[in-house]
């Protein structure tokens, strides 16, 4: 990735008639830019219901992208898209008239709250991120979520952060980690933390240039002795979203797979088609993603922020522990998330890599190593099967746990609503 072509350009101001496609009336008027002081914003303990009109933005945005195959942006598109992001980052903020969208993509307020959603317009399916931006006073804090087709749970989570928090922004996938075909033979579901943070893909990891040799698994259909524990079906807030299909770990899409007896050509042709799709379809690993330019454009925007991002592992991938917490970046104190979480779980599982765990610490994620050179806090959160599934089905003990990730935002400016 050319890191050196991505600039952030304002020049993006507003909305001519009809370019914003999809948008509602923006809450408030245009301040004065410099009108912004410190002022306490604090975690919201009680359901506002903001957790459920999200996830009703949101399904629609991901329906399908278990199946998609996801692809970048080239060059130019990612300079419009991350000019437009960090625009909207900052109008968001001031309450200033949401930007024009650019090609393919939309802004649209949500009625009745102080929120935007950026995302692809439903003209053409490219696997970018469903973005939420918070309109006025908000807490410096983003929210990720970039394997929610994947890491069961992940998503109710990171809704219930933004809102408990009043996070200023939340970035959700809308593709699936593997690019629309069959995990690769051997990949354990959850299992991202193996080797340094990518998947582990046992004896087959270890292909030229880093790529996974898929070998029969990604042309021959069927993955034996591989069944998902409930971690391929998709979920909104309150467990299932209701609107894309659920799938079992034996069930592949005959665009990786080919039909059965196809010819070896045909094979190789849809094992090469995965492969290459691999490459970027892991929006934490991939070099370049929609999802990373949004990372990017945001700690452009709102300097210093720190980032925290969800992800989720089998209970016998690290039998002792519920959350494995890992921080990168200046400012990053592990501290301020251990305390509160050891306080809520108090049962000694949650573990701090690499002092406790060497494993499962995201040695390898690409909004981390951003954060880094972009001198922000970066706060990698790896949940076990079993705190996810309570964490879906009991929405108190989501709250209080939600309400647990406030002190990452200590020391950092709060802003007033300018309006």
């Amino acid at each position: 990735m050319k890191s050196a072509g991505y600039v952030v350009l304002f020049a993006i101001a507003g909305c001519s008639q009809g370019v914003c496609r999809s948008i509602g009336s923006a809450p408030g008027a245009a301040p004065n830019p410099g009108a912004a002081a410190e002022e306490p914003v604090t975690a919201a303990l009680v359901n506002s219901g903001e957790q459920e009109v999200l996830d009703e933005e949101i399904t629609p945005l991901r329906k399908g992208g278990r199946h998609l195959i996801a692809e970048p942006p080239d060059d130019a598109e990612e300079l419009t898209y991350a000019a437009w992001i960090a625009a909207a980052g900052l109008a968001a903020q001031n309450r200033q008239p949401p930007p024009a969208a650019p090609p393919g993509f939309a802004l649209r307020a949500v009625r009745g709250r102080d929120l935007w959603v950026l995302s692809e317009d439903g003209t053409r399916r490219r696997g970018a991120a469903a973005v939420v931006l918070r309109v006025g006073a908000a807490v410096p804090l983003i929210v990720e979520a970039p394997h929610t087709f994947f890491d069961r749970g992940t998503l109710p989570v990171a809704l219930a952060i933004f809102e408990a928090q009043r996070a200023r922004a939340l970035i959700v996938n809308t593709s699936h980690r593997y690019g629309g075909g069959p995990n690769p033979r051997n990949a354990s579901v959850d299992e991202e933390g193996a080797e340094g943070g990518r998947p582990n893909l046992g004896a087959a990891a270890g292909a030229e240039g880093g790529r996974p040799n898929l070998g029969a698994a990604a042309g021959g259909g069927r993955n034996p002795g591989h069944t998902a524990d409930g971690d391929e079906s998709t979920e909104g807030a309150g467990g299932e979203d209701g609107g894309d299909e659920a799938v079992d770990g034996n069930t592949t899409q005959d665009a990786a797979q080919g039909t059965g007896g196809s010819a070896r050509g045909d094979n190789r042709a849809s094992r090469e088609r995965l492969i290459a799709s691999l490459a970027f379809a892991d929006v934490a690993h991939a070099e370049r993603s929609f999802f990373l330019s949004v990372h990017r454009a945001l700690l452009q925007s709102f300097p210093g922020t720190p980032t925290v991002q969800l992800h989720g592992f089998q209970d016998r991938s690290a039998p002792n522990a519920a959350i494995i917490a890992s921080a990168v970046g200046h400012g990053a104190a592990l501290d301020r998330l251990l305390a509160p979480l050891r306080a809520f779980i108090n049962d000694g599982k949650v573990l701090a890599y690499p002092t406790e765990i060497d494993r499962l610490g995201g040695a390898t994620n690409v909004q981390a190593r951003w954060s880094r050179q972009m001198g922000a806090p970066f706060y990698h959160v790896e949940m076990s099967r079993t705190l996810r599934d309570k964490l879906i089905v009991d929405t108190d003990f989501r709250r209080r746990f939600a309400a647990a990730f406030s002190g990452l935002t200590v020391g950092t400016s709060r802003m007033r609503d300018p309006g």
